[in-house]
């Protein structure tokens, strides 16, 4: 179970984070930065914020890599204040909001154990949400949602999910890593599952293998 948890942790944890979005790029950024900002402000609170040295000397250079790429796809992006923090809080695992805010929990990347290829891949995959947008639809009101809504939004969800994965692994190829180094995070991934594990914002664990994979045979090394 544990190890479940931090699967969902990995791709969710932004979406509990999801606001009704204003209609203004700006102003939507400016939201996310307030977020942030209390995020990190709880997590410091607590002694848990940058509190894992070696994982931010880590991530730090593989995000500048991929912020460097994001910029050749969105070129605006070049524009936004970025920032990358890490956190020892085992509630956290990845995202990046609205603006280019990043964390990454320790205890997700030690739980998959990711070598740097894989971890460009995980961040990549988080950037991607931020670049396109996909935090800006509005939260929906689930005491009034009905089941065809509930479906529709699913729907939305593991198209993102399989969107960001898209976007994440161009982004990372970009930036340096051989695509096929890249395909080892979703193998991680795929080999923690439990059977019968089911996700509804996400595709399954086989199918983004096999999506990786032609996905990396299509780009090369």
């Amino acid at each position: 179970m544990q190890r479940v948890a931090l699967l969902v942790l990995a791709f969710c944890a932004a979406q509990a984070l999801s606001q009704p979005a204003p209609l203004d790029a700006d102003a939507f950024r400016s939201e996310a930065a307030s977020q942030y900002r209390k995020i990190l402000s709880g997590l410091a609170a607590k002694g848990k914020l940058d509190d894992d040295v070696a994982l931010i000397g880590r991530a730090r250079p593989i995000a500048a890599r991929l912020i460097a790429a994001a910029a050749q796809v969105r070129p605006e992006a070049a524009a936004w204040s970025w920032e990358v923090h890490v956190t020892s809080d085992p509630s956290k695992g990845a995202f990046c909001m609205a603006g280019g805010k990043i964390l990454l929990g320790s205890a997700l990347v030690r739980g998959l154990d990711l070598d740097d290829a894989e971890l460009a891949m995980l961040l990549s995959h988080e950037i991607a949400h931020a670049l396109a947008d996909h935090r800006r639809a509005s939260a929906r009101d689930t005491m009034s949602s009905d089941p065809a809504e509930e479906l529709r939004e699913a729907a939305i969800a593991i198209a993102q999910e399989s969107e960001a994965d898209r976007i994440g692994m161009d982004l990372a190829h970009r930036a340096g890593w051989p695509a096929s180094r890249l395909v080892g995070f979703y193998d991680k991934l795929a080999a923690m599952q439990a059977p019968g594990t089911f996700n509804s914002s996400h595709p399954s664990a086989a199918a983004r293998v096999a999506a990786a994979k032609a996905l990396a045979r299509q780009i090369g090394d």
